[in-house]
């Protein structure tokens, strides 16, 4: 009660107020949610969130899944690989966000290797291109953790129900689209959820390779209210999004929850 509906219900006490942080809050009403209809930023940093999802949710699922299957078809060196793949999320969010931040930089490896092969320099942080590269960072960095989700999950698979299927004439890929999808659908949703909550959290990335610029392009909800609150000092206002963020939120994972139950159901 205190530590998760205590601050759910600050948020929304201090959304009806005007609080520059320092001194006594006052009470403007439901003020900040109109300023909120009006604010352009807030809306696109909206959108930046659900575009980072769309890339994410999809694209870790994919990669991670098509890992995991090479770890567990046995390549060689898979018991250094399997660390190696972790690393990135062991070495931290900071640590790999400056890496990226000097590999896709103008100076960086990546342009130096472009300028040695006779070609023109990329700007991966253009208007065009820095909402790519932030996801790029992404999947880069939880492609390795989440293969490690289904690796457990297909460790978990009968090999007896494979050898069944090739006695019956079916070949690979009948067998991952009849056996190895169906059971690792368990997997599939906690993936999809985890993801999911992960893709409306972006911050740390964004601030570091970006600031959330340039014009916006990459600014997420949780950077648009940090800056909101920490740099504006407009503590009502950053309440206000946080509000209407967590609505949209709880509409989602409610829908979410729903179809993941009709698919255990099933």
């Amino acid at each position: 009660m205190i530590f998760v509906f205590g601050p759910i219900l600050a948020v929304f006490g201090i959304s009806l107020t005007r609080w520059p942080i320092i001194g006594t809050p006052t009470f403007v009403g439901l003020a900040n949610f109109q300023r909120l209809l009006g604010d352009g930023v807030f809306w696109v940093a909206m959108r930046n969130t659900l575009l980072y999802a769309a890339i994410l949710i999809p694209g870790i699922t994919v990669l991670s899944l098509a890992t995991a299957l090479l770890l567990h078809a046995g390549v060689p060196g898979d018991h250094v690989l399997k660390p190696i793949y972790v690393l990135p999320v062991v070495a931290g969010i900071v640590v790999t966000s400056n890496i990226w931040k000097g590999l896709l930089g103008a100076f960086g490896p990546l342009n130096q290797l472009l300028a040695g092969l006779g070609l023109p320099p990329v700007s991966f942080f253009s208007f065009s291109l820095a909402p790519i590269s932030v996801a790029a960072t992404l999947v880069w960095r939880n492609v390795g953790y989440y293969a490690l989700f289904f690796l457990a999950g297909l460790v978990g698979i009968d090999p007896e129900l494979y050898d069944a299927a090739a006695m019956d004439g079916a070949g690979g890929i009948q067998s991952f689209r009849h056996i190895t999808l169906p059971l690792l659908r368990p997997v599939v949703l906690l993936v999809t959820i985890l993801l999911t909550i992960g893709s409306f959290q972006i911050f740390t990335v964004v601030y570091i390779l970006t600031g959330g610029g340039p014009a916006y392009a990459t600014i997420s909800v949780l950077n648009y209210m940090y800056e909101t609150g920490w740099r504006d000092f407009s503590m009502g206002y950053a309440a206000a999004q946080a509000a209407v963020f967590f609505v949209i939120l709880l509409t989602l994972s409610l829908i979410q929850r729903r179809v993941a139950g009709e698919e255990v159901a099933t």
